[in-house]
């Protein structure tokens, strides 16, 4: 068997490699190229061979590229580091990924340099339109007004646009891949983003359990909560084939209020149409009497004066003026109580100190025949109308001293408190008290217990009033039946009002 000729042999290899293979001396001229380089960079042999290398870089700045990587012998094999953009002979260019092998003499000096191109403009494009793919999708995201985030099957966050790093508020700047959905609740809770999951409360950890609860086991039906600044948000979680956890925040802050803002409207004609009903009854009787009592004293007084008969004619006089009186408290009371919006569009910051102060200024008189004390507690600030606060808290106060109790001097307690946003205001004496059965009777408009105003006079809506003016402030009253000491309310008002919008 003849001997291989290794020469020839590499020849073969050298003539038939599908890529193109340049040969470059210590002074970067080529020396020699395979039919594969002449073919892919359009030149015949004479004018390739003997060429400087720079003949096959498009820019200056491609071939200094190639100089700076070679002066600081980067591993031109790994591809990230050895991409160049080449031109042909004709001017097209072609992105080529460049693999070299240098050849070594004896004393280890570096005699040539043997390089391989290969063509990647497919592969190049193909990663340009997966980049511009990329960039277009973030754009899409970024340009979308609802919160949009992906969370992996570890409730890592994987994605997020803009409005989803708004929407969670005081979270919003630490978020970040892997970043947990309980993290981010968490954080934002901190923060105070979330007005119905206080910290370091019972109702604010099942709120946050609740949330995980439907980021983990999705129902597929739309939530919506309240937020920080008086604002809701829709809240969908999906749940996707692999475990991936796709979210939605849609904020629906002017939807919620127009369906709140209906329901006070709503809430407001039950009031009136209770209020009509009440006062439809109060016409029946308490205008009614009085009115009975002075058409029966008028005939009275008519029979006695076609009588000549002057005996009673003075006594049934007063007892018509006594009627006409009732009449006129009875009809000013009505208007009081009608006055009174169920709901207040117009308020200020209020210091309750301020309003017990000038109720006590008004019913000084009172307190003094009275021979009543006063111990007056903390009492906090919230937003309210202060006339009608003062008109409530001077009903509570007046009641206090006029159903005094025989056997001792009335003493007076008024205090507040603030818990989770609510104020509280008590105002509590040593009175005759109430019976717990009339705990709720006693609200509506006159009703008395005291049927003799000889005693205790008035006409029955101090309380009624009280509880109007509690309701338009979105708050509410209650007589405390457990207390037997006298009499015990409590009005419950938020401490921040919501402005109609």
């Amino acid at each position: 068997m003849a001997a291989l000729n290794e020469d020839l042999v590499f020849k073969a290899l050298y003539e038939t490699f599908p890529d193109p293979v340049i040969i470059i001396d210590a002074e970067r001229i080529i020396r020699s190229a395979n039919n594969a380089a002449l073919r892919q960079f359009g030149y015949p042999s004479a004018e390739f061979i003997d060429r400087s290398v720079r003949l096959i870089y498009a820019t200056d700045a491609e071939y200094a590229k190639r100089l700076q990587n070679r002066a600081a012998r980067v591993d031109e094999t790994a591809p990230r580091t050895s991409n160049y953009l080449y031109i042909r002979r004709d001017g097209s260019t072609f992105s080529g990924h460049l693999r070299t092998t240098p050849l070594i003499n004896d004393q280890g000096g570096e005699l040539a340099l043997i390089g391989i191109i290969r063509d990647v403009s497919d592969l190049t494009e193909a990663v340009s339109e997966r980049q511009k793919a990329s960039e277009m999708l973030n754009a899409a995201l970024e340009a979308m007004p609802e919160g949009f985030a992906i969370f992996d099957r570890e409730e890592r966050l994987v994605v997020y646009n803009r409005a989803y790093q708004a929407i969670c508020g005081p979270a919003g700047p630490a978020l970040k891949p892997g970043i947990t959905a309980e993290e981010i609740l968490l954080l934002a809770r901190q923060g105070g983003h979330y007005p119905d999951a206080l910290p370091g409360t019972r109702e604010g950890n099942e709120w946050i359990a609740s949330r995980l609860r439907d980021f983990r086991y999705p129902d597929g039906k739309p939530k919506i909560h309240r937020y920080a600044d008086d604002r809701w948000l829709r809240v969908e979680n999906i749940k996707a084939k692999d475990g991936n956890t796709v979210v939605a925040r849609v904020d629906v802050t002017d939807l919620k209020r127009a369906e709140l803002a209906l329901e006070r409207q709503r809430q407001e004609l039950e009031h009136k149409n209770e209020a009509l009903a009440q006062f439809t009854a109060t016409v029946s009787h308490d205008l009614k009497a009085p009115l009975r009592h002075i058409s029966m004293f008028s005939e009275m007084i008519e029979d006695d004066l076609k009588a000549g008969n002057q005996t009673e004619l003075a006594e049934n006089a007063r007892h018509l003026r006594d009627s006409v009186r009732r009449m006129n408290r009875v009809v000013d009371s009505l208007l009081d109580y009608a006055q009174i919006a169920h709901r207040i569009t117009d308020w200020t910051q209020v210091r309750l100190s301020d309003v017990v102060s000038e109720t006590l200024t008004i019913l000084a008189g009172d307190a003094n025949d009275a021979n009543a004390t006063f111990e007056v507690g903390p009492l906090p600030e919230l937003e309210g109308d202060p006339e009608l606060l003062r008109r409530l808290v001077q009903n509570l106060v007046g009641n206090a001293i006029k159903y005094r109790h025989a056997d001792r001097p009335p003493v007076i307690r008024i205090h507040g408190s603030v818990l989770h946003q609510t104020v509280e205001l008590v105002v509590e004496d040593n009175g005759i008290g109430i019976d717990p059965r009339f705990a709720t009777r006693i609200f509506e408009v006159f009703q008395r217990l005291h049927k003799d105003e000889t005693v205790y006079g008035g006409t029955g809506i101090g309380l009624s009033l009280a509880k109007r003016i509690a309701e338009s402030h979105g708050g509410s009253i209650c007589l405390d039946t457990s207390f037997r000491e006298g009499a015990r309310f409590i009005v419950l008002l938020p401490r921040w009002l919501r402005k109609a919008k």
